[in-house]
This record gives structure tokens, C-alpha cells and sequence, in this order.
């Protein structure tokens, strides 16, 4: 019975060494880069270091806005702090921690998200994200009710409906489960417990409050770096990782295959820190991708596109829902913050669609009716079709001409509007 007790008493004093190593070594940095780079944003934020008198919100796209120092010769200092897969509720949330934590309030606000994550609403709850049952967030006692009734009608324990299931490395799982691993650790290492818990409330704080419970020991919550830490080659760091980091920025070398992420999770890691406070917050992930993998990728969207032309679908335009935006220029103004929108450059074949015609009509009639928020565009809103890996983010070239643009045009309009008030 001693040997019993010694054991787990043993067993106890490992975990609380780990546990207690982990909350107080720098261990985020030997995770993997998705959730290294969501910790290293926070860390910023929670430092309340930030002075920045225009801060960037917005997704994997924006990621690849540059943002300045005055002591690169723009008027007002930029910070990026734009984050991939957040969705429409996210901005909100992170304005009020930024400014809680006591970062220098900013002048101003640029929103710069791409169409799906302002104008339709804050879509379903976290809990039913395709909205089959439900539409909105629930109350407890409604979700009870209404779970009893579909037990009586469908019963409790029905499978999963076979148009959701999706077969991948031998295995079969529901495809909003895989989306939830995929991207769920964005609001989870983004925000604290209490943060969450403030943020959410029903059905839906009892869902993110359950995948959030784990994450309250570090030593679950950066397990992929202490699994990476086992590793000697994840230990190791090129002395001159920063010179290969400036190197990487040049397309030539990027589409050469020159610059692929190292083999040491710390080195990558520390590449990607570069980049980022070099660049005050700009990280364009495409760059990280096998040339290989980037020409696959734009065949597959070059056949989709053909394929749209060849055969397109009946049009079909639903009025857009700016409530997100809406919430945002509220919030700003109750602040005494400025709000402006960078409407970012896409593809031509989609900028040049009826919907998207529809819809930056009815985004400048919005802002019409808000005269007191900025809308600012870049000198052409369509770029070419090979300047992009993806249906969303820009290849290394670019990236390259976003920047430029950003800098030479859509600033100075950013400035003089700042200047009018």
C-alpha cells in the first residue's frame, strides 16, 4: 500500500515539475508554427508594450501587410496584428483586451478582412458551425428542450450524416471536427479561460469553455513542444538564421526552393519572430510552401476557374449583413478611435464577378450611411490570377506588389484622412 501511494505521490511531483518548467521557460517557442505564431501575438498584446498609432485587423490574407516605424519615414506608425481563421467575432474581442491590457490607445483601427468575415453577420454558433439545427446561440434551457425533442424524433446517439464525414490518412471523422483541430487553437491560445468566459455566453460558452479547460495546464496546453523538445534536431539554431531570414526575402530565392522551413522547430520559429517584428506583424504564409506544392496549387485553382467559365452557376446574391462592421465603427467611436477599411486586392476572376460588383456596391453604401469611417482602396482591386497560391493568399510576387501599393497609395490616404479629423 506505501509502494502505492509512493508512486503516485511520485508520479505527482513529475507533473507539477513539468507543469511548473513549462509556465516558466520560453517553451511556445519549440511548438509548432501555427500555434507559436498565436502565442507570440498574444505575448505582444498581454506586454502591453504596444504604441502603435494604427493598428491592421484582419485574416491569412492581410497577414502580408507590412507595418512601419516612424523611423522608416511614415507619418504614423503601422502594426499588423492580423491572425489566419479567427472569424467575424474575434476583431471585437481583440480590441478590448488590446486596450485593457494597456496598450497606448491608437489613433486608428484599418479593418482589412476579406468579404466572407464582414458582410455575412457573425454566422452560426461555434457549437453548430454549418447551422443545420441552429442559426443563432442558444440558451441553455432552449438547447435542453430542443435536444430532447431530437432525441425523441432522431434519436440521442445518431452518427454523424454520411455528407459530413471525410476519409483522410486512413481514417474517417466529421468534417467540422477536423476544421475545430484544424483551427480551434486560434481562439484558445489567443485568449485566457476568464477571457473566453466573458466573451461567449449560453450554449456556445459551455463549447468553448470545454475545449478551453484542458489548455488551464501548460503543460497540455504546449504539448506539441514538449513532444518537439525530445528532439535534438529541434534544438538547433543556425547562428546566422536572421541573414537566411532576409534572404527569404526575395521571390527568386522563395520560388527557387531555397527556403523551406528549417528542420529545427527552434530555428523556424525564431525565422518567423523575425520576420514578424521586423516587419511590425506582417508574416505572408504562402512563402513557407514548397515551390512544388505552390504550381500544384495554382493548377487546381486555374481548372476550378475554367470550369466556372465553362459551366457557371445560376447567380444568386444575398444581401450582405454588416453587422460585424457595424459592431466595430460603434466600438471605435464609443473609444474615440478612427475606423477605416483597406479593401485588399483579390483575383481578378473573383473581383470581377457580378457578386463581388453587388457586393462592393452595397460595402460603399454602407459606408456612405457611416461618413465618419474610411474606405480606402488600392489602385486596382483585381490582381492577376497567378498572383495568388490559393482562392485567398497572394504568392510571394504578390505580396511583393500589395506592399508597394500599400505604401505608395493606400497610406497617404490613411494619412489625410487621419489629418481631416
Amino acid at each position: 500500500m506505501r509502494s502505492k501511494f509512493l508512486g503516485i505521490g511520485i508520479t505527482l511531483l513529475l507533473f507539477l515539475v513539468l507543469e511548473l518548467v513549462v509556465r516558466f521557460t520560453g517553451i511556445h517557442y519549440l511548438e509548432q508554427p501555427e500555434i507559436f505564431f498565436v502565442n507570440l501575438k498574444k505575448n505582444f498584446v498581454e506586454s502591453g508594450k504596444g504604441e502603435a498609432d494604427i493598428i491592421v485587423l484582419g485574416d491569412s490574407r492581410s497577414m502580408a501587410l507590412a507595418g512601419y516605424s516612424k523611423e522608416s519615414g511614415v507619418e504614423y506608425s503601422v502594426y499588423n496584428h492580423s491572425l489566419p481563421a479567427m472569424g467575424p467575432k474575434y476583431y471585437r474581442f481583440f480590441l478590448d483586451k488590446y486596450l485593457k491590457k494597456g496598450n497606448a490607445k491608437p489613433k486608428m483601427v484599418l479593418f482589412a478582412a476579406s468579404p466572407k468575415l464582414y458582410s455575412t453577420g457573425y454566422g452560426p454558433p461555434l457549437y453548430d458551425p454549418d447551422g443545420k439545427s441552429v442559426k443563432e446561440n442558444e440558451s441553455i434551457s432552449t438547447y435542453l428542450n430542443r435536444r430532447w425533442q431530437e432525441g425523441i424524433q432522431k434519436n440521442f446517439f445518431r452518427t454523424p450524416t454520411p455528407t459530413n464525414i471525410i476519409s483522410y490518412s486512413g481514417k474517417q471523422e466529421d468534417a467540422n471536427q477536423i476544421l475545430w483541430e484544424f483551427f480551434g487553437h486560434r481562439y484558445l491560445h489567443q485568449f485566457t479561460f476568464s477571457e473566453l468566459s466573458e466573451q461567449y455566453s449560453g450554449v456556445e460558452r459551455l463549447f468553448i469553455l470545454s475545449k478551453a479547460t484542458p489548455l488551464l495546464y501548460e503543460s497540455y496546453r504546449f504539448h506539441g513542444a514538449i513532444r518537439n523538445a525530445l528532439s535534438q534536431t529541434n534544438w538547433k539554431v543556425d547562428k546566422n538564421y536572421k541573414e537566411r531570414s532576409l534572404f527569404c526575402e526575395s521571390c527568386e530565392n522563395v520560388e527557387a526552393g531555397l527556403c523551406k522551413p528549417a528542420s529545427s522547430q527552434l530555428e523556424d520559429n525564431f525565422t518567423i519572430e523575425d520576420q514578424i517584428n521586423r516587419h511590425f506583424g506582417k508574416y505572408n504564409i504562402s512563402n513557407r510552401l514548397k515551390p512544388e506544392l505552390v504550381l500544384f496549387s495554382k493548377e487546381l485553382i486555374q481548372k476550378e476557374l475554367d470550369a466556372e467559365r465553362t459551366n457557371p452557376k445560376p447567380y444568386v446574391y444575398h444581401k450582405p449583413d454588416f453587422i460585424v462592421l457595424k459592431e466595430l465603427i460603434e466600438y471605435t467611436r464609443s473609444q474615440g478611435i478612427q475606423f477605416g477599411m483597406i479593401y485588399m486586392p483579390w483575383m481578378k476572376d473573383g473581383q470581377e464577378s457580378r457578386e463581388s460588383q453587388d457586393l462592393l456596391a452595397d460595402l460603399k453604401t454602407f459606408f456612405r450611411e457611416n461618413p465618419d469611417a474610411g474606405l480606402f482602396f488600392f489602385p486596382d482591386s483585381s490582381y492577376p490570377n497567378d498572383r495568388f497560391v490559393d482562392n485567398i493568399h497572394y504568392d510571394c510576387r504578390g505580396e511583393k506588389r500589395v506592399n508597394e501599393e500599400f505604401l505608395k497609395f493606400v497610406l497617404p490616404q490613411v494619412f489625410r484622412f487621419l489629418h481631416s479629423r
